[in-house]
């Protein structure tokens, strides 16, 4: 009779770990992925976050006459769009710049910066909004206009299903 006890205690513990088993299976598919999306949107933000800043520290140091000194080239188009790149702090490969000033570069006409960066987060767990690349655009008035770049700026060529149509 004590044998008997004890074999049905065993199997109901046993029924107990099997049960406890299968709702973490069932439970636990769900918290990885609301793990890693968290994980994903978070670096997203961080990643969107980081161009605003960047696209708005480079348009007020272009508009003072002024870009980033861990650059090579310090003048014109190509030193705004280095300084771009550095302070959005990303490789050159993801980061895609487009600056113009549309009436040229004189005092109190406008520049406009835009930069498209690839976001860090996308992990393709979850949709991503714009396919994970993330858009930061700036518009300020030229305050220096002692070195001009000539014409009227420069865009770079952005990867397939992207375009510059949002940076207006």
């Amino acid at each position: 009779m004590a044998l008997e006890r004890r074999a049905r205690r065993a199997c109901a513990i046993d029924a107990a770990r099997g049960a406890a088993a299968v709702e973490f299976a069932l439970v636990g598919g769900l918290l990885v992925l609301i793990v890693f999306g968290i994980l994903q949107y978070g670096l997203y933000f961080d990643d969107s976050l980081n161009a605003n800043q960047g696209v708005r520290e480079t348009a007020r140091m272009s508009v003072v006459g002024k870009t980033s000194s861990g650059c090579s080239t310090t003048l014109g188009w190509p030193g705004i769009s280095c300084t771009v790149e550095k302070m959005v702090d990303r490789a050159p490969a993801d980061t895609y710049v487009k600056i113009s000033a549309p009436d040229g570069w004189a005092r109190g006409n406008v520049l406009q910066v835009c930069v498209l960066v690839r976001s860090r987060g996308d992990f393709g767990m979850l949709p991503m909004p714009n396919g994970g690349y993330v858009r930061a655009s700036l518009r300020m008035s030229i305050e220096e206009d002692t070195t001009k770049p000539t014409g009227t700026g420069t865009a770079e060529a952005v990867p397939t299903g992207q375009s510059w149509g949002w940076c207006t």
